[in-house]
């Protein structure tokens, strides 16, 4: 069985929640994969729910005070239920979320292949192994500034600014290769945080191991901000 897509939908909300949206999962071998950005030198995610259901943080990079997050939750509740987002503190400076299911996914090892990447400049690109039978997904936080086009050959899901107007949060899809290029172009050079991951099919096999995969009972590690310039 082939990965397919099924729908999205979108938080943009600076508060420290919860915020919420209603999405519509249906199908069946269900998965629903959260695409997170936002900036803040200290604030995280303290809550992140589908139908009262905790999702798990597959990965995550963060390069100075920006962040690029990717959560997951295999077969969620059919129907239209709400997704919930609650942050620590006062909230962040600036988010945007985007939620996307997906059907004939493996329930067992649902994603392979966590990948990120930062950098500053007008292309925002990471490489992600993946395979053909797959879909590859990507999570871009970049600052404010310019136009937002997807890259060629992706489909784009979610495109837009922070309601702080802050930064600029993006989200795609492409049918998976060997390594699949994830790209975005940005009209003027920013700062970004980039990560994706391979969405596998029933009976898929994991193309590679996601680097920043969080371990149950050992605290995420956020990565050391580059010498870039934002």
């Amino acid at each position: 069985m082939a990965v397919t897509y099924d729908a999205v939908s979108t938080i943009n909300n600076n508060s420290a929640g919860p915020s919420t949206t209603s999405h519509t999962c249906t199908g069946s071998d269900r998965l629903l994969v959260v695409c997170l950005s936002f900036y803040h030198p200290s604030s995280v995610v303290t809550a992140l729910t589908y139908n009262g259901v905790a999702l798990s943080l597959f990965g995550g990079f963060s390069d100075f005070q920006y962040n690029s997050e990717i959560w997951y939750l295999v077969a969620p509740a059919t129907g239209a239920n709400t997704l919930s987002v609650t942050f620590s503190g006062s909230g962040t400076y600036g988010m945007g979320l985007s939620a996307h299911s997906f059907t004939g996914v493996d329930q067992s090892t649902p994603l392979a292949a966590f990948t990120s990447g930062s950098g500053t400049s007008t292309t925002p690109s990471i490489a992600v192994s993946s395979a053909a039978d797959q879909i590859v997904i990507d999570s871009l936080c970049i600052t404010h500034s310019g136009t937002l086009t997807v890259g060629a050959g992706q489909t784009e899901r979610s495109n837009f600014i922070d309601s702080g107007g802050n930064i600029k949060h993006g989200a795609s899809t492409e049918t998976g290769a060997a390594s699949t290029t994830m790209s975005w172009d940005n009209s003027t050079s920013q700062g970004w945080v980039f990560s994706g991951a391979a969405i596998m099919p029933v009976s898929g096999t994991p193309a590679g191991q996601p680097y920043s995969k969080r371990v149950t009972g050992v605290p995420w590690m956020r990565p050391t901000r580059f010498s870039g310039v934002w």
